[in-house]
């Protein structure tokens, strides 16, 4: 006689041969289920546990040992020498003091008589008299000298002397040309000029020894000096070099 075997609610069967369709998809179901639970346990459990931080290095240095100090003893303390003996100098020897010898006491037998009591008289020496000696001539002092004249330093010679207008007369008179601005402007005087005329009576040198007052006649002045011819100046009948005074007149009416 066959038995049937009946299956209980909420049992799972012995093998999975006998599961039906549903059972095993409801088995797959719960594993899948399982597996994500425990998953999502790991997870959480993995960000609540806090991450050891990472290990340092460790640095290790070689330190050298000092070499051990040597304690040196200390020297041990010298005695003192005490110093030599002063050498004590001799005692000086003192002779004994010899007795003085007492004068012997000249005795005669003959007794002294009045006479000889009698003391010699003494003789007063007189002064001489001072003859005066006269004194000695004080010997007469020497007379200087008298000072030999110094020497006169030599003389320079003479510079060229100053002549006024009047002792020269012109060979060339100065060409005076009277400038346009000056005209323009209505400048005019008189320039005093200081000519050094030499042996051949040439002007060598020209001085302004008074201005007119304007520039530009001083120089028309200068420059028409150094035009000009002179008759040289005789001395004894030799030419000599001098200074000429000359002045030149700007006039605008010439």
């Amino acid at each position: 006689m066959n038995s049937t075997v009946v299956p209980q609610w909420g049992l799972l069967p012995t093998a999975p041969s006998e599961l039906s369709a549903l059972q095993r998809h409801a088995l797959t179901v719960g594993v899948v289920l399982t597996h994500g639970a425990l998953a999502a346990a790991i997870v959480m459990f993995a960000r609540e546990t806090p991450s050891l931080p990472e290990p340092q290095p460790i640095t290790v240095e070689l330190v050298t040992r000092a070499p051990d100090t040597v304690l040196t003893p200390p020297a041990p303390a010298k005695a003192e020498t005490p110093p030599p003996p002063v050498p004590q100098p001799p005692k000086p020897v003192v002779q004994p003091s010899r007795p003085t010898p007492t004068p012997p006491v000249l005795s005669s037998r003959q007794q002294a008589t009045a006479n000889d009591m009698v003391a010699p008289p003494v003789t007063e020496a007189k002064p001489q008299p001072v003859v005066p000696v006269p004194a000695a001539a004080p010997a007469p002092a020497a007379v200087a000298a008298p000072p030999a004249p110094a020497a006169e330093p030599p003389r320079a010679p003479a510079g060229p002397k100053v002549l006024p207008s009047s002792a020269v007369r012109y060979l060339v008179e100065p060409p005076l040309s009277y400038p346009r601005a000056s005209r323009e402007l209505g400048e005019q005087g008189v320039v005093r000029l200081k000519v050094l005329v030499d042996e051949t009576g040439r002007p060598r040198d020209i001085e302004i020894a008074r201005s007119s007052g304007y520039p530009r006649l001083d120089q028309a002045a200068v420059a028409a000096m150094r035009s000009a011819r002179f008759q040289p100046h005789l001395e004894e009948g030799v030419a000599r070099t001098v200074w000429v005074l000359a002045p030149l007149t700007f006039n605008l009416e010439d």
